[in-house]
């Protein structure tokens, strides 16, 4: 009866550790443009978007498309605290982005004393496959990379 205890104690403790694994979250690495894009896949397929609100370029210069990335973060908190049309956005946005993934090698280009990354990507865009298939642009602020545009 010792051993059944001691073997279900340490089958216990396995199953716990691994649960604990399988729910680590994203470690975000600024440093490295594919690593910011990947941010979102995850935020799309964990629906932990709290990561989104911190990718965008911190001086405000990003395009409409990046501004829609970060706010989901807002948007699904506005949806989980009361029943708007909110689910509908952050839905549209697990749909397009669950699915995706980086899809080429990041080239870089140097424009005015400004870095950027060109990162080539896929995800479900609503409007087709052919739509699909896109680059995140990012710029180097202050040693780390943040979306710009898409």
């Amino acid at each position: 009866m010792k051993k059944l205890v001691i073997i279900l104690t340490v089958l216990a403790s396995i199953s716990f550790g691994v649960n604990a694994q399988s729910k680590k979250a994203f470690e975000l690495n600024f440093t490295d443009p594919q690593s910011v894009v990947n941010a979102i896949f995850y935020a799309a397929q964990s629906k932990d978007f709290a990561i989104m609100q911190c990718l965008a370029d911190p001086y405000g210069e990003e395009d409409g498309d990046v501004k829609y990335l970060s706010s989901i973060s807002q948007v699904a908190k506005q949806a989980k605290d009361s029943e708007t049309n909110n689910n509908k956005k952050v839905d549209e946005f697990v749909s397009m982005f669950k699915t995706g993934k980086i899809n080429g090698e990041v080239t870089y280009k140097k424009q005015s004393g400004v870095e950027y990354a060109n990162v080539p990507f896929w995800f479900n865009h609503p409007g087709g496959e052919r739509r699909s298939n896109e680059t995140m642009v990012l710029v180097k602020r202050y040693g780390n990379w943040y979306l710009y545009s898409f």
